[in-house]
């Protein structure tokens, strides 16, 4: 197949832009312009397209002819976006390539949506009507993102409903590359590493009442020293996440073109298993040569994991790699 992919120079963009062509597939990569993350993805097979999704003339040509489309781009929290962005960018970034892929692709075979779990999440203590999040949960979106991605959801839906277009929808858990993990400035360290927490709550000039508690009592674990930390709620019960590996996910995604199962279908693409805070710091702490400290804050995150279960049964899902696994991997690039 021709498959476009947008965000192809992304997290996980990268990586299904490799599992395609592992598969066979040529690739043509809808890329940022001068985006210097382009060239890791650089393949006889791959042909970068730069545009910008914003861009109706831009996304036309990328979509020109195409047998698939992986829709992978757009703006995302922990890109620091704002929700002016979520809203161009996942809302009429979406509906730019919809009405693209019907005029230009008309033998399109699969419409590929990468949506969030935060369509589920409706605030950060709030916690999930139940555990684990599977697709039939409310959407009970407490952000802006989220509810962009409610409305991307629908913009395809209804597309397949009128169009015919034969889309599927992957609602996406926190996905990492395993670095990420264990750099204190990675997206998903920064929850382990004490002083890039207190960086995060210095920086943000409209802090909360919880938000002021927290930092007080992070602020006062602070021995000057770089240290790990394990967020607990005010009962003392630690953090529960659930980080799956991006290649897994990117794994995931390439199996809906194997699948006509898949179409008209939502799966969530989440990680081998959830993990409490504790257990990730504890692991992480001599395999890094530091200190850990466990503080309770008003601001510690519920219980959050979602269930692959249908993507398992029907795709075929199986990510391989647990949290630990990608510390370990991580760990052992940095030797």
């Amino acid at each position: 197949m021709h498959v476009l992919v947008t965000g192809a120079a992304g997290r996980i963009g990268a990586h299904v832009t490799r599992a395609l062509v592992a598969r066979g597939h040529a690739v043509r990569a809808f890329v940022l312009p001068a985006d210097p993350r382009a060239s890791a993805i650089a393949d006889p097979r791959v042909e970068l397209f730069a545009g910008r999704l914003e861009d109706p003339t831009a996304v036309a040509g990328a979509a020109l002819g195409v047998d698939a489309v992986f829709h992978l781009g757009g703006a995302l929290t922990s890109r620091g976006n704002t929700d002016d962005e979520f809203f161009e960018f996942n809302l009429r970034g979406t509906f730019n390539l919809l009405m693209a892929v019907r005029a230009q692709a008309p033998r399109v075979q699969r419409f590929v949506y990468a949506s969030s779990d935060a369509v589920y999440w409706s605030g950060l203590t709030a916690g999930a009507c139940y555990l684990p999040v599977d697709e039939h949960h409310p959407r009970l979106a407490g952000s802006v993102y989220g509810a962009s991605k409610i409305g991307a959801e629908e913009l395809c839906l209804t597309f397949w409903r009128a169009h015919g277009l034969p889309v599927t929808i992957l609602r996406f858990g926190a996905a990492a590359d395993a670095a990420e993990l264990v750099e204190p400035r990675g997206v998903f360290a920064r929850y382990s590493f004490l002083h890039t927490l207190l960086e995060s709550l210095y920086g943000k000039c409209d802090r909360s009442r919880d938000e002021e508690a927290a930092l007080a009592t992070l602020a006062s674990a602070d021995n000057g020293r770089a240290q790990l930390v394990v967020l607990s709620d005010m009962t003392g019960r630690p953090e529960v996440r659930q980080v799956a590996d991006a290649r897994d996910v990117a794994e995931g995604c390439a199996r809906v073109l194997e699948s006509t199962a898949a179409i008209g279908e939502v799966f969530n693409l989440g990680g081998a298993a959830p993990y409490t805070a504790d257990e990730l710091v504890r692991y992480l702490a001599p395999r890094l040569g530091l200190a850990y400290v466990t503080v309770c804050v008003p601001t510690a995150r519920a219980p959050w994991y979602i269930s692959s279960a249908k993507a398992r049964g029907i795709l075929g899902y199986a990510p391989r790699r647990t949290v630990f696994d990608m510390v370990d991997e991580a760990v052992a690039a940095r030797s």
